[in-house]
């Protein structure tokens, strides 16, 4: 047992690094090998489509048992597995059920969704036909009006479903996406606070630093702009004094320069760590100790 929980992993693992590494590297000369370096990431993407799966069921029994046990924050559970429930049923049939040729009748009436799904039109069938791509489309005149309108097949739906598909993007639109505004609005805040204690010019590098972020946020902002304004007509170097300007050279040159210096680093890192993981000295993630 303990054989197929860490040696046979161990071994895939290292077969897998050493192919693609092979693969990378490897020319015209190879091209069966080649190949692999477009193969084995397809074969990633189906993986992480079961974790996925694995991960949400796991989400469902964790918080499912806080509810049954009436654990602290349960309401926060509560409310984390209905939500889940509710988008998952609306996204699984939101984008089912599409309406085919042969279920599409002219002179017939159906809900013409928007382009951003948000709204529906009451519209009447006029004509159907095929684009130059060879897709599915309809001539569909809107209630009130005698002008058609072309559109994808797709966003013709009978009354059901128009109404799956506009609950589904309430939802999403106007509540998950509404909360996560707020979240980074908040979010906003934790970081100027943060700065503010982190900001301690007790050094010369620490008075650069504050001194760089605090250009750079003020030529962010509108009153940047009217600073730049009176710092202008200081003789000689008001011209000089442009904040927005100031602010497009450091991010340019210096932050550019520190960004790359930090990639190289962690890249660095990133390939250490992966050949720890490759020759089995990494064992963390078989549950064992590294």
């Amino acid at each position: 047992m303990l054989f197929i929980k860490r040696t046979v992993p161990l071994i895939i693992t290292f077969l897998t690094g050493i192919i693609m590494i092979v693969a990378f590297f490897s020319g015209p000369a190879l091209p069966s090998i080649k190949s692999l370096e477009d193969t084995f990431p397809k074969w990633i993407q189906i993986i992480m489509s079961f974790t996925m799966l694995l991960g949400a069921f796991s989400l469902l029994q964790i918080n499912l048992s806080k509810i049954g046990r009436k654990a602290d924050g349960w309401g926060y559970s509560l409310v984390l597995v209905l939500g889940f429930v509710t988008m998952a049923i609306l996204g699984f049939l939101s984008g089912s059920w599409p309406m085919f040729e042969k279920e599409v009748q002219i002179g017939e009436k159906y809900w013409l969704l928007a382009e951003d799904s948000m709204s529906a039109r009451y519209v009447t069938i006029s004509k159907v036909d095929r684009d130059e791509e060879g897709n599915l489309v309809v001539d569909a005149v809107p209630e009130g009006s005698t002008t058609p309108e072309r559109a994808p097949v797709y966003r013709i739906k009978g009354s059901f479903m128009a109404w799956i598909n506009s609950a589904q993007q309430v939802l999403f639109q106007g509540v998950f996406k509404a909360a996560q505004a707020t979240m980074f609005s908040l979010l906003a805040f934790f970081v100027a606070s943060a700065s503010f204690r982190a900001f301690r010019v007790k050094s010369k590098e620490a008075g650069l630093l504050m001194g760089a972020a605090f250009i750079v946020m003020l030529g962010n902002v509108p009153i940047g702009n009217l600073i730049s304004k009176y710092l202008a007509y200081i003789p000689l170097i008001g011209q000089y004094l442009d904040i927005a300007m100031i602010k497009e050279w450091i991010m340019a040159y210096p932050s550019s320069a520190a960004q790359s210096a930090i990639l190289v680093g962690a890249m660095l890192g990133y390939i250490s760590a992966s050949m720890k993981i490759i020759f089995g000295v990494e064992r963390s993630h078989l549950g064992g100790e590294g």
